[in-house]
């Protein structure tokens, strides 16, 4: 009876304290695309939606210089299911870095056909090193979008270079 007792208890405050910390997180966004995506960001103006493969997530378009520039950076997270689409005017080879960047993304890049040409994966922000000592990531070809998207999820998802992109 009071190991009954202390296993209900146990629940009631693991309940309890997931209702105060979780913050509306849920792993649904991985397992069952099919459920309704939410807007939790509160600085992200979602534009559009890319697809890639099975995955769909809600993408703020970055496509001035001001926010290709500013990009992701000096935001705590990114929600599961969202993006940033960087847009250029044209194809070329653009590297990406990880200035004033909280937390680890997965960067692709994608050719004016729309079709995957690199991904770097798991890249982690870098928070006490200067400018210059900065890692720089840079494709292997020419791409005219680059997509952010939440560390690992490239995987995840089996996103892989060939593949094409929708949006």
């Amino acid at each position: 009876m009071k190991k009954d007792l202390a296993l209900i208890g146990g629940l009631f405050l693991v309940i309890i304290v997931l209702l105060i910390f979780g913050k509306g997180f849920t792993s649904a966004g991985l397992v069952n695309k099919s459920l309704p995506k939410t807007n939790a960001s509160k600085s992200a103006s979602i534009k559009d939606t890319i697809n890639i493969r099975n995955s769909t997530f809600s993408v703020e378009i970055a496509d001035s210089q001001s926010e290709r520039e500013k990009g992701l950076s000096d935001r705590e997270s990114l929600p599961i299911d969202h993006a940033m689409l960087f847009v250029f005017e044209k194809s070329d080879i653009y590297s990406i870095w990880m200035k004033d960047m909280r937390f680890a993304i997965d960067i692709i890049w994608i050719d004016k056909n729309k079709k995957i040409v690199d991904i770097s994966d798991k890249v982690a922000p870098e928070p006490n090193k200067n400018d210059r000592d900065l890692t720089i990531y840079t494709p292997k070809g020419d791409s005219k979008y680059v997509l952010e998207i939440n560390a690992g999820l490239a995987s995840l998802n089996n996103i892989q270079i060939g593949d094409s992109v929708e949006f």
